[in-house]
Formats: structure tokens, C-alpha cells, sequence
């Protein structure tokens, strides 16, 4: 090979060598940079995921509360309120006199004050709790117990202010 052959091939391997040593140095200079970060899929899942969750979480729950909030004292208003809540219990909080009619299947615990049971047909409910039926209207409920509707149009009627009781399933508060 002539001494100008080598020259050429020594200065084009040295062109090269810089020319990939510099596009490899600007190549990592810009990787996972402040404005082309690298997030890889574990930091996702580890971190980012859990903190979404938990602000969805809490603001679902926030709401949640406002809107047992509102149904709560819409509840202890006189008049009509109809609600049904097949997942999960409500706490309603009922006066003397007010009644809760109630569709079949719908589940009562009497927590705190004192109802009876009200309805046209017998047996007005079933006690759970006690295994018994509730056949006449106007009987005493027990705290704690949990009883079922089992004919449409039965409940029970609160006997005092500030009567509180769990109710899951179709109803209507008069």
C-alpha cells in the first residue's frame, strides 16, 4: 500500500472515529434530559400509578361524603325522598311519625332512637337477626337488628326525633 493510501485511510478511520464519537456524546448528553426525560415503566407503576389512585380515591370519597351529606338532610326534611341503594347502606335519620315504605328486599337496622313496624300486609318484615317475622303493624324494632321487606309497601315508622337507621335497597321517606 502507498504512503498516500495509508495517509487517506488513517485520516478517514480518524474522521469517522470522531464523527461517532460525537454523535454518541450528544447522543447521551440529550438522553433522559430535562426536557426529554426518561421514565421507565416501573417508576410509572411504583410511583405515578399509586399517587393517581389515591387523589381519585379521595376525591371520590370527598364526594362521596358531600352527597350522603345532601341525602341525609334531605331525609330529615318533611316531605317525600325516594332513594335506593342496592351496593351499599345509607344512614337515614328519621323524626316521630315519618315513615319509610319500602320495595322488596330492602334491609333496615334500627341504630339508634326507636320505630316500629308499619305496612298493610303480614308479615310487615322478617327479622335476621332473630330469625322470627315482625307480623303486626305498630311492633317494637330492636337496635341492631337487621330486617328484610318482603313485600312491597312495608316499613317501618319512627316513634322518636333523631332516629337513625341503615337501610340498603329501594325506599321512600314520608
Amino acid at each position: 500500500m502507498s504512503k498516500g493510501k495509508k495517509i487517506a485511510t488513517a485520516i478517514a478511520v480518524l474522521v469517522f472515529t470522531a464523527l461517532v464519537s460525537g454523535l454518541t456524546t450528544m447522543a447521551v448528553s440529550n438522553y433522559g434530559s430535562r426536557d426529554d426525560p426518561l421514565v421507565t415503566l416501573s417508576y410509572l407503576n411504583q410511583t405515578v400509578r399509586p399517587q393517581i389512585e389515591a387523589a381519585v380515591d379521595e376525591a371520590l370519597n370527598a364526594k362521596a361524603a358531600e352527597l350522603t351529606r345532601e341525602f341525609q338532610s334531605i331525609a330529615g326534611q318533611s316531605g317525600t325522598v325516594s332513594g335506593s341503594q342496592p351496593s351499599g347502606f345509607v344512614v337515614l335519620t328519621l323524626n316521630n311519625g315519618q315513615t319509610v315504605t319500602c320495595g322488596v328486599g330492602t334491609e333496615i337496622m334500627l341504630r339508634i332512637g326507636s320505630a316500629v313496624s308499619n305496612g298493610p300486609d303480614s308479615p310487615r318484615l322478617i327479622d335476621e337477626t332473630g330469625g322470627t317475622s315482625v307480623g303486626s303493624s305498630g311492633t317494637d324494632l330492636t337496635v341492631n337488628h337487621m330486617y328484610m321487606v318482603t313485600i312491597k309497601g312495608n316499613g317501618i315508622k319512627a316513634t322518636r326525633d333523631n332516629t337513625k337507621v341503615l337501610i340498603r335497597g329501594d325506599y321512600t321517606v314520608g
